[in-house]
């Protein structure tokens, strides 16, 4: 597979996790296109990256960068996307790996396909909870593919144009958070959003706003699922739920005049602010907040009216009429 000359910086966040970043960096050494250098950005590791043990038997030029305070995934990323040199940055969690040609076949598609600037690139799930991981991904993948409007551009490339926006707005599967984008680009369509939880999926709304991209649909992204996450998934439910929330509002504000151009998008912004306040609010009442749910279910409402989640409101309020006659 030949693919012209060109210079990857491969961006490499990490925090406490020398064995898994060991291999993470092994494979990285192990691609058919090597990259020009390897980045790795330590979030204020309580035991520093060890560059030596990292690079003892390569002569690949390998990087690190210290954060002196743990500053989170999208500042490390940030970090290194500013210290990078390569005219195309791919990004590797310090707890996932790439398949021996990931690199060569991001090239590729880059080379064959230059009015594009970021491919999407398909995960492979793999650990003691990768089926979950997997039947998940698919889930998300299925029901993208089914709101989008993708061209196939061979067996295994999918390209589309901003309209995809439309479809990531109901969800973004992990593929959409993992691209290879030409450095151009990223300072083009900007830096990830330190504050934002769901960093990788606002990048990505803000990446198929700008203009066209390519999905990859060989899975090359080695995806770990050992639940060697920092937090649980009911730690991290309620805070991406306002993320989501969060990602809708600050995007719809900063696009006001584009939105104004184009109805549809502005509805399709305002459709899902409100699904993602209809989401928090039956989160809340569950998790019996009742007041603070029936406050997200007026903000749905005023984003986007519904007589379907009006079934909703009268379940908060027959659970709150209950609630009175039985403590009375």
């Amino acid at each position: 597979m030949e693919t012209p000359p060109v210079s990857f910086s491969v961006v490499i966040p990490s925090r406490n996790r020398p064995d898994l970043l060991r291999e993470a960096v092994t494979s990285v050494l192990e691609q058919t296109l090597p990259p020009a250098e390897i980045i790795i950005v330590d979030d204020a590791s309580s035991i520093p990256v060890n560059l030596q043990a990292l690079s003892a038997q390569t002569n690949l030029p390998i990087r690190v960068i210290r954060h002196t305070s743990a500053r989170g995934g999208a500042a490390a990323k940030n970090t290194g996307v500013r210290a990078a040199r390569g005219d195309i940055l791919a990004f590797l969690d310090d707890d996932d790996m790439y398949a021996p040609h990931y690199l060569q076949r991001a090239a590729s598609i880059l080379a064959t396909h230059p009015e594009t600037d970021v491919v999407f690139m398909a995960v492979e799930w793999f650990g003691v909870y990768s089926e979950l991981g997997a039947q998940n991904y698919q889930r998300a993948m299925s029901r993208l593919l089914a709101h989008a409007e993708g061209n196939w551009l061979a067996p295994d490339l999918l390209g589309f144009d901003p309209a995809l926006v439309h479809a990531l707005l109901l969800t973004v599967p992990m593929a959409f958070q993992r691209p290879v984008v030409r450095a151009a680009a990223f300072k083009r369509i900007g830096d990830y959003t330190e504050h934002c939880i769901l960093w990788d999926c606002d990048w990505a709304l803000r990446a198929a706003l700008d203009g066209s991209t390519i999905l990859c649909q060989e899975p090359l992204y080695r995806q770990r699922a050992e639940g060697q996450g920092y937090f649980s998934q009911a730690e991290c439910a309620l805070k991406h739920l306002h993320s989501n929330i969060e990602i809708r509002e600050r995007l719809s504000n900063n696009m006001v005049d584009a939105l104004a151009q184009q109805s549809d998008l502005r509805a399709a912004f305002r459709r899902s602010c409100a699904q993602s306040y209809f989401n928090l609010a039956y989160y809340l009442n569950a998790h019996g907040q009742h007041r603070a749910a029936l406050h997200a279910w007026l903000d749905s409402q005023r984003r986007y009216p519904s007589l379907h989640r009006t079934k909703f409101l009268l379940r908060l309020l027959t659970g709150a009429l209950n609630r009175t006659q039985s403590s009375g």
